[in-house]
């Protein structure tokens, strides 16, 4: 069990594209979850209007990730865009934040994502930097799922209570490298034509 002293710190960070996992990120920012306020009111009510719920809005996940030659992959994701193929680049994505001991501490879900922007880096013979690539990406929803860790609010196993509902799946199952890019026989194939079965 990691030494818990307060909140879970933002270093640490590993992302999944349609399951698999890539923890090649320098940043990463998550989108917002926003829901528009209307105001009504009738003439023969107080003189101060109702406060209505409109439509609920998401903003877009940014990544900011060093060039090489494996970000040839996300570039392609972002290629499907600009042909027109919207809904062979959606994608189900997931951003998990790492405890001490590399755990899945946190994580969020996001649903139907395609990348809206990809900014290439700046180039400049004067600095000593690493040139960055910057990947916008849009989504449909997005939810806080509990990895059932102990960081995430989650008790020992003797003091859980059993209910029906089935622990989500952790985001390391299965996966043996995470601190590296995709392996060429793991690597996702963003631009494939199949869609994952959903549900």
């Amino acid at each position: 069990m990691p030494d818990r002293h307060g909140p879970l710190r933002v270093a640490r960070f590993l992302l999944e594209i349609d399951g698999i996992a890539k923890a090649g990120f320098s940043r990463c920012r998550l989108p917002e979850s926003t829901t528009a306020v209307v105001e009504y009111r009738e003439g023969n009510e107080p003189p101060t209007p109702r406060k209505l719920a409109g439509l609920t809005e998401y903003g877009s996940l940014e990544l900011r990730y060093g060039v090489t030659t494996d970000a040839i992959e996300l570039y392609e994701w972002r290629r499907l865009v600009e042909q027109g193929k919207v809904d062979e680049a959606r994608r189900s994505i997931a951003v998990v934040l790492l405890d001490e001991e590399g755990q899945p501490a946190a994580r969020w879900e996001l649903r139907n994502a395609w990348p809206t922007r990809y900014a290439a880096p700046t180039l400049d013979a004067a600095r000593s930097a690493v040139a960055i690539e910057t990947l916008e990406i849009a989504c449909e929803g997005l939810r806080r799922v509990d990895t059932g860790s102990e960081t995430d609010g989650g008790g020992r196993d003797g003091d859980r209570t059993e209910t029906a509902t089935p622990r989500p799946r952790k985001p390391t199952d299965g996966l043996t490298d995470l601190t590296r890019r995709f392996r060429p026989e793991r690597r996702p194939n963003l631009t494939r034509k199949e869609r994952p079965d959903e549900g």
